[in-house]
């Protein structure tokens, strides 16, 4: 048991099973220290050095840092231009952001099954619930697993396919990037992510 989770437990002995701990070490305080002691705390080089990094990692030529994943769904379907009369189809499946996001922009999420072998959505329940209000598709990569994008994009069409990988940072899909398969993907860098800003998308 590390440090921190001893420390975790004096404070709440009674309630020992957490999402997620944090894995801090020095580099990990200086990094943080930096921004504060220099007054960036937004918008900052640290954001830009970020996006970059981030980009480059995944082989895409733009990623721009927000608040949130939930804010980075929400920006994804603005940026398709969703809004009223307009449907989004969204597992069933997932944490319920994904479902928020088109609620948001005045749209109507449309709930798809999951694939009981994955949890991810199934591509034929997502070609069966198709209309032609059908304005995005948001694919979750639940728990590193990433959706079975192939089959998605087949049935898809021209319909913009929407990555939420907001659990997949590092995941890989026949061999690609999980943040390359759609028009547009989105991360979390929550705490229980598998990489943490301590919060942020």
């Amino acid at each position: 048991m590390n440090n921190v989770a001893r420390r975790f437990l004096a404070v709440q002995p009674n309630n020992p099973i957490h999402i997620a701990l944090p894995c801090t070490g020095e580099e990990e305080w200086q990094a943080a220290r930096e921004p504060i002691m220099s007054g960036w705390l937004t918008q900052g080089p640290k954001v830009r050095e970020f996006e970059q990094a981030f980009a480059a990692r995944h082989g895409v030529k733009h990623a721009l840092a927000t608040t949130s994943c939930t804010t980075a769904l929400h920006l994804a379907l603005a940026a398709l231009e969703v809004g009223p009369g307009d449907e989004v189809i969204v597992p069933a499946f997932t944490w319920i952001a994904t479902a928020n996001v088109a609620r948001y922009c005045n749209a109507t999420p449309v709930f798809v099954d999951v694939d009981p072998l994955t949890f991810n959505i199934d591509p034929e329940k997502v070609a069966a619930a198709i209309t032609p209000r059908t304005k995005a598709i948001i694919a979750v990569h639940l728990f590193g697993l990433c959706a079975d994008i192939d089959a998605i994009r087949e049935v898809s069409g021209a319909i913009p396919v929407i990555e939420d990988a907001a659990c997949a940072a590092g995941a890989t899909y026949k061999g690609r990037s999980a943040g390359t398969l759609g028009e547009l993907a989105c991360f979390s860098f929550h705490p229980r992510k598998s990489i943490t800003t301590g919060e942020g998308g």
